[in-house]
């Protein structure tokens, strides 16, 4: 009765085995369990202090690097704009009119150089001072003109802060903050954008994989099993592994580059990949 009970037992395992009911112990210690991130993912803050005049963007939009997506009140900076460009066209000015007067000047001294005698002596030492005035004049003006010059920059680039630009390729995935709002400068969060094009498994791996992994290896990574099914298995290479080791965990980092044209991978998901062994 036994030996008939034993042989039940073992069919009934073959065939659990041959229908993937009972997966095989060395398929299961291939695999190690990661997160979906993204490569580039940030929350959007004001380099200024401000009123959000106007939100450009919505939830889910995608951008491009450069797009205005949130306008700031800016009319104390357009006006300190024109007050620099006032002054800057006023300094112009007045290098142009040193200029013609030094010219002029030069061209006296000129003509008194060739009738000599003719002119007395102290005549032609006072036009030599007044070219010397004008010269040290201008150098002067010149310099006022490069300040002002700078100024205008400045004052360019305080209104240019005013419009907050995306920083790179992405989808704005969560408004923070709405048209009023008051934002502190670098402390207030206004917006989420992130890259779903550039994705990567983030994975924490014993110190004994560490023979298992090497750079620029290609790897098998299905992501969210039961959400995706196929379509979140995709190939994926190894793009960095941390060179230290974390002694409290004896784990190490690894990144497995992914990409997935489709964006059925989000990230936050979870993804198994299938480490190679040696």
């Amino acid at each position: 009765m036994q030996t008939t009970n034993m042989r039940r037992a073992v069919l009934v395992l073959c065939l659990m085995s041959s229908f993937g009911i009972w997966p095989a112990p060395a398929a299961a210690q291939g695999f190690a369990t990661g997160v979906v991130r993204p490569e580039e993912g940030v929350i959007v803050r004001s380099e200024v202090a401000g009123i959000i005049r106007s939100i450009e963007v919505q939830e889910g939009q995608e951008v491009s690097a450069g797009q205005i997506l949130v306008q700031l009140g800016s009319d104390v900076q357009k006006i300190g704009v024109q007050l620099a460009e006032a002054n800057l066209s006023r300094a112009e000015a007045a290098v142009v009119a040193s200029r013609v007067t030094m010219e002029n000047a030069r061209k006296t001294l000129a003509r008194v150089d060739i009738a000599a005698t003719a002119i007395p002596e102290k005549d032609r030492q006072d036009i030599g001072d007044e070219v010397l005035r004008l010269q040290a004049l201008l150098v002067a003006q010149e310099a006022e003109l490069a300040e002002a010059r700078v100024a205008r920059e400045l004052r360019q680039a305080e209104l240019d802060r005013m419009r907050i630009l995306a920083p790179f390729d992405g989808t704005v995935t969560i408004l923070r903050a709405q048209i009023g709002d008051t934002v502190a400068d670098l402390q207030t969060p206004i917006l989420d954008l992130v890259n779903l094009d550039r994705l990567y498994v983030e994975l924490v791996l014993p110190v004994e994989e560490i023979p298992n992994v090497d750079e620029g290896s290609r790897v098998d990574v299905q992501v969210e099993t039961e959400v995706l099914g196929p379509a979140g298995h995709v190939e994926g290479i190894v793009s960095y592994i941390n060179p230290t080791v974390d002694p409290s965990g004896r784990t190490f980092l690894v990144k497995i580059a992914i990409s997935d044209p489709s964006r059925n991978i989000r990230p936050g998901m979870r993804a198994e990949v299938q480490l190679p062994e040696r």
